[in-house]
């Protein structure tokens, strides 16, 4: 992966520094509490860094959006006050309306395909350059497995079931768009707010995948969990290209083999097992797990991926047929 260099003023300056070795503290904000899978992930992150760095480099970790949601860790990378964040790739349609690419409904089949795909060299390029643009850089991808629908109302077997209940999706068009072709009605709203919205009836469901809705105990106040498997997301790890700059070389390389090494045991050694893990927590809380005919759900989204590949901008438009090619 390739230094990347913001041309901003800030961005010249810690280019000059960029032997000095300040950034021996990386703080990574994230939304997820400080127990489950993710926990367990950023904890494994932070060890790989100080190992790669051979301890000049150290990861301070804020669960549970402790210093702000996505939209303000995201703001701190670009201003180079937040080292590092995790978060979905389509938050940052909010810098970038590409990123809404990835928000397309059944876009994938399998987690493990969206990160092979999104890893390719020519993919990779285009998202590397984007970033770059926004003072932020990638360097690792996580597999976060389908996100499937939580309710309290009933079971979700077909489109029309979802018809009238509210459902809580990431502030991004494309999502929004497709939870409404698929009969519910969408409504953005912070993660951190989804447990007290679900308990007090503000909202009647939310939509993420197994690991993360019992790390969040959401089946403690969801009844359904319906596995529509309607968006396939995987979160890239993001640190700040102002902090990165600031780094010795050493120190960068050390941070990008160790962002290397977590792509590869969070894939392939950690989510695997949560997975499973997960649906059964999830049962035996009481909580309902229907699995699902997607044939109409995929149908009803159909004018969703057409009127994108359609009406989208000639960026968005030429990155989702890149994903298609790659993808064949």
């Amino acid at each position: 992966m390739k230094k990347i260099l913001v041309l901003t003023a800030a961005a010249a300056m810690t280019m000059a520094l960029s032997t000095t070795g300040f950034g021996a503290t990386m703080k990574y904000a994230v939304t997820f509490p400080s127990a489950g899978t993710q926990a367990d992930g950023a904890q494994k992150f932070a060890d790989l860094v100080k190992e790669y760095t051979d301890g000049s480099v150290e990861v301070e970790i804020y669960y549970a959006s402790t210093l702000g949601g996505n939209t303000e860790s995201m703001e701190g990378l670009r201003m180079g006050t937040i080292e590092a964040t995790e978060l979905s790739l389509t938050a940052i349609s909010a810098y970038s309306d590409i990123w809404s690419t990835f928000s397309l409904p059944y876009l994938w089949n399998s987690g493990q395909e969206a990160i092979d795909v999104i890893t390719s060299e020519k993919v990779k390029e285009v998202l590397e350059n984007d970033l770059e643009e926004n003072g932020m850089m990638a360097i690792a991808w996580q597999n976060l497995g389908s996100r499937n629908i939580l309710n309290t109302k009933q079971a979700i077997n077909t489109p029309d079931d979802l018809k009238g209940m509210t459902i809580r999706v990431i502030q991004d068009p494309v999502l929004v768009d497709s939870i409404a072709a698929m009969g519910g009605a969408p409504v953005a709203m912070a993660w951190s707010e989804c447990y007290s919205g679900l308990e007090q009836g503000t909202i009647d469901g939310l939509e993420n995948s197994a690991p993360v809705i019992v790390a969040n105990s959401m089946e403690n106040v969801g009844k359904y969990y319906s596995l529509t498997e309607q968006f396939i997301m995987p979160d890239p790890i993001l640190v700040s290209a102002t902090w990165f700059n600031m780094l010795t070389p050493e120190e960068q390389e050390g941070v990008l083999k160790a962002g290397e090494e977590y792509t590869r045991v969070w894939n392939e050694e950690i989510w695997p097992d949560a997975e499973e893990a997960a649906l059964k927590t999830i049962a035996e809380a009481g909580c309902e797990v229907n699995e699902i005919d997607k044939a109409p759900f995929i149908e009803a989204t159909q004018s969703v991926r057409d009127d994108f590949a359609s009406n989208g901008t000639p960026e968005q438009v030429e990155l989702y047929n890149l994903l298609l090619e790659v993808r064949g």
